[in-house]
């Protein structure tokens, strides 16, 4: 590995959309900015400037260096010593995607010191393997709209850019939640109604983004296989899910939660005190943020390639 320095910037996601769970995600316009320099030791540093700055690890186990290591590892080369200066605005462990955007990030970084050209199915694919499933981070990497699948070893998407028009409303309840217990919540089966509602629901969401339609509404986003298993670790999710206004265009819990995120072309700012209130009904304070679309992803962030004379 001849090169050390390089550069990376990736977005938030809000991931699952109500019915698409697994599979589909928004890109948002929150980051993680890592830059790295070399060290003349063998060893992974790191600074770190955002959220939660006290749980993040400053050495080699930090996942961003992880996602350095495993990339060139796979590129059949070795990491020197490196400081990587990372600045982020993701919150943690909220369901913003900050492993996701650590991953991609990492992956990218990598990518760019080990000198080989940009492969984007290789780098979704290792990022899938890492991260477990595909939609966060086929969204941090491509930005905008993401609908992904894994396909044997492969990962399969296809994404579409999100009107600037369109407001999202994250309200995070200060009450953290373990993705793990999020996880564990879901029962090993499901009534065949409903995988067949998230189904038809699922499907009737991708044909209207992705034939340009975003006049969306709430009842879209209804879900039968993650958001009612989680809302009793979630106290306010079930209120807020029911949450009525004239300007929303949809709600649901932002990947395994603890967010709300709602989408709306108008008062954002309402929609969000009224999600507010839901969770201060019962006894959780919270935090919210009114927020675009990214249709810029990870990939976008790495330099141009050399013109050749």
């Amino acid at each position: 590995m001849r090169v050390a320095a390089a550069r990376a910037r990736v977005p938030a996601t809000s991931a699952n959309l109500g019915p698409a769970f697994d599979c589909a995600a928004v890109a948002l316009d929150l980051h993680l900015t890592v830059e790295s320099e070399p060290l003349a030791e063998r060893v992974f540093q790191v600074d770190y400037r955002g959220p939660e700055a006290e749980s993040v690890p400053l050495d080699g186990s930090n996942l961003i260096c992880r996602a350095i290591a495993e990339f060139c590892s796979q590129a059949g080369t070795t990491v020197d010593g490196l400081r990587l200066r990372v600045e982020s605005d993701i919150p943690i462990g909220v369901g913003l995607g900050s492993s996701a955007a650590a991953i991609v990030a990492g992956l990218l970084i990598g990518q760019q010191l080990a000198e080989v050209p940009v492969d984007a199915p290789r780098l979704l694919a290792l990022a899938t393997s890492m991260e477990g499933h595909p939609d966060n981070v086929a969204a941090a990497l491509l930005g905008g709209l993401v609908v992904a699948a894994q396909i044997g070893s492969q990962v399969v998407s296809r994404r579409i850019d999100v009107p600037t028009d369109l407001r999202f409303v994250v309200v995070t309840p200060k009450q953290p939640m373990p993705t793990e217990l999020a996880r564990a919540a879901l029962p090993e089966q499901y009534p065949r109604a409903d995988v067949v509602q998230n189904l038809q629901r699922v499907a009737l969401l991708t044909a209207c983004v992705f034939s340009g339609d975003f006049d969306l509404w709430p009842q879209l986003f209804a879900d039968r296989l993650h958001q009612p298993q989680r809302a009793s670790l979630i106290p306010g999710l079930s209120q807020c899910l029911d949450l009525e206004h004239p300007d929303l265009l949809g709600v649901f819990l932002s990947g395994a939660g603890s967010s709300v995120t709602a989408i709306a072309r108008h008062s954002g700012d309402a929609i969000a005190q009224l999600l507010r209130a839901r969770f201060r009904a019962v006894g959780v304070a919270s935090e919210c943020r009114v927020l675009r679309a990214a249709n810029l992803g990870g990939l976008s962030s790495l330099p141009a390639p050399a013109q050749q004379p």
